[in-house]
């Protein structure tokens, strides 16, 4: 399987990555976002007054966006990819209008508000006892990961502390920087940019402590084959996120769906896929239930990874077992 590696814990990772240099990007990244928001403006006043044809108008980029209604509060659900280039903007005007009507959105963390010190998250990174890299990886893999990172100057006996979740996560850095895609253009900052330019109200239903208090538990066994994969497969790794990309902007379910299968496939432990998606569905979604109770009349414009509003549990079904009606509007 290859795309384990590109589906949502490194990608979640890419997340925190982004964060960490935030402030030497936001210009370009301000900079980059004007010309979205004048065209969600042009094409708002087209579409609003006619919701079928907002729900059909296809006319722009990026898919998954999904529509929860609670007396008078409403909640639009926007599954992303934590990645972009110029080529995403500007999404779909229906996605720029669903944003644009918001008074509150809710990201998975806020990107712009990392405050994890580099000593917090060499604690989460590195080994806690005396155990090496070079032990819990065969020597086979050791080796390939080693001809990864010589080209690009690093020695993995520099790296030989760290454990295999972030090993996993260079990886990722490494081969995003190879393809046509970054972590600077994600969609998830694009988002949030706007929210601070425009002054809406941010609210995490994450932090970044909860997600790297996960990535940093999983068990020794489930590292280790998550980097084995990563590293079998990193020659297809920027390809495989480009595809990944193109998936998002087409609104390709199928595959997004398929990461569950193609996660067995690699023959990577259950706690993995439990961990990273089902359970973290359910308290998302437990969240946004309690938003949607309490009524308040606003709009909130929730944005998370896709395969949190696509694969079972999802948060959209997971709004629909507690008795919301979820309408899927682009």
């Amino acid at each position: 399987m290859k795309k384990i590696a590109l589906s949502l814990s490194p990608l979640l990772v890419a997340s925190l990555l982004v964060a960490c240099n935030t402030d030497d990007n936001q210009d370009a990244g301000e900079e980059n976002n004007d010309q979205p928001q004048e065209e969600s403006e042009d094409n708002g006043e087209t579409n609003t007054n006619d919701e079928d044809e907002e729900v059909a108008s296809g006319e722009g980029n990026g898919g998954f966006l999904w529509k929860v209604e609670h007396g008078d509060t409403e909640m639009y659900l926007q599954g992303t990819v934590h990645l972009g280039n110029d080529d995403f903007y500007p999404l779909d005007p229906m996605i720029e209008e669903a944003f644009e009507s918001a008074d509150v959105v809710l990201p998975e963390f806020n990107l712009l508000d990392f405050d994890i010190s580099q000593e917090e998250m060499l604690e989460y990174a590195m080994f806690n006892d005396d155990t090496t890299l070079d032990e819990v990886l065969s020597e086979e893999t050791y080796e390939e990961l080693a001809s990864i990172l010589e080209p690009q100057g690093i020695s993995i006996e520099m790296m030989n502390e760290f454990q295999p979740w972030y090993m996993e996560t260079l990886l990722l850095e490494l081969a995003t920087a190879e393809s046509n895609v970054d972590s600077q253009q994600a969609v998830d900052l694009y988002f949030l940019e706007r929210a601070v330019e425009d002054g809406k109200e941010i609210v995490d239903l994450e932090s970044a402590e909860q997600q790297f208090d996960m990535l940093s538990n999983f068990s020794m066994e489930t590292q280790v084959q998550t980097l084995e994969n990563a590293v079998q497969h990193f020659e297809e790794s920027p390809a495989e996120l480009e595809a990944l990309a193109q998936g998002w902007l087409d609104g390709d379910m199928d595959a997004i769906q398929a990461m569950t299968t193609d996660i067995e496939e690699a023959g990577v432990n259950e706690e993995y896929w439990i961990e990273m998606n089902d359970n973290r569905n359910i308290e998302m979604a437990n969240k946004l239930d309690e938003i949607l109770q309490e009524d308040s009349g606003q709009t909130y414009f929730v944005f998370v990874g896709t395969a949190h509003v696509a694969i079972d549990p999802s948060i959209p079904t997971e709004l629909e077992e507690k008795g919301y009606e979820v309408t899927q509007v682009y």
